[in-house]
């Protein structure tokens, strides 16, 4: 059985009786390719007792074809600084700088500090993260070091129970290519360890699409109930445009597994971030353009 019939079978299972969720997934799995289908894996194998609830808002990430069209060129961000020890500290002492809730403004912060300077972001998909499933942290844009940008996605979500019987290299299902991969492009790999803090870790290379475009990938499984996903293709990926565009810049993703790994432990990425990494953060944003709302109701691309 491959990764789109267990995908589905899921989802009839926990949704059954709403009749236009599954087949929509299923069309627009085949649509995008392996690409797609696998990072929605990794997202709804941690959240599938959300789905009922957000299938029957009509909410769920995927499922309209409507066109949205290309947004505009990716945008510099506003240059800010943040103290280094006020992003590392997720919970500070009494006395210490105040904290608030994580939000796409402080993640795209973080994620900034931890990457190389000189950084662009745009293309922010507010479609996609207004539609994240309850409880989770969503982040998708595009991100350009200079050698073509890349779609680029960030997940803090709760642990569930799927979460207790993580995915593993022999049963992840995302190393077959679909079609030719770029030359110069990496091997697909998976490799799943266990961290000092007892944190599991799962990081692969997956299959090649129709298009070329693959995943590098890191998925964290934490002891405080938390599980980090980023995802990050070799091009870019707007799943919402009429044109399906999928676009292939560069033969490997930026950063590298062992970069993504290092992001992804990194103690910034907490529900509780300092004051100043969240305000740091909305300055950043003002800087970040965004892709087209691809539907009618624009109040489902406010974020």
């Amino acid at each position: 059985m491959d990764l789109e019939q267990r995908l589905n079978g899921m989802l009839e299972q926990t949704v059954d009786g709403l009749q236009p969720p599954v087949p929509a997934m299923v069309g627009e799995g085949t649509r995008l390719g392996r690409r797609r289908r696998l990072r929605r894996r990794l997202q709804l194998a941690g959240a599938v007792v959300a789905v009922a609830a957000l299938a029957g808002a009509g909410t769920l990430a995927g499922l309209d074809r409507r066109a949205g069209g290309p947004g505009p060129e990716a945008a510099a961000p506003v240059p800010v600084s943040v103290s280094p020890s006020a992003v590392a500290s997720p919970a500070p002492a009494t006395g210490a700088e105040p904290t608030t809730d994580l939000s796409w403004q402080a993640m795209l912060k973080i994620l900034s500090d931890e990457l190389p300077p000189g950084a662009r972001f745009g293309n922010l998909d507010a479609y996609y993260m207004k539609a994240s499933s309850p409880g989770a942290h969503e982040l998708t844009l595009e991100y350009d070091d200079g050698h073509g940008p890349v779609t680029l996605g960030v997940t803090l979500r709760p642990a569930v129970r799927a979460d207790q019987h993580p995915l593993t290299c022999a049963t992840w299902g995302g190393g077959s290519d679909e079609g030719p991969r770029p030359a110069g492009a990496e091997p697909v790999s998976c490799a799943q360890r266990v961290l000092a803090d007892g944190s599991s870790i799962f990081s692969y290379v997956t299959g090649a699409d129709f298009a070329g475009l693959y995943d590098e990938g890191v998925q964290i499984t934490r002891p405080d109930g938390w599980v980090l996903q980023i995802v990050a293709a070799n091009g870019t990926l707007n799943a919402w445009s009429a044109a399906e565009h999928i676009t292939v810049t560069r033969p490997r993703p930026p950063v590298g597994i062992a970069g993504w790994e290092r992001v992804a432990q990194s103690p910034g990425w907490q529900t509780k971030v300092p004051q100043s990494t969240a305000d740091a953060g909305v300055l950043l944003a003002r800087g970040v353009s965004r892709l087209e709302c691809p539907v009618a109701d624009k109040a489902q691309c406010e974020i």
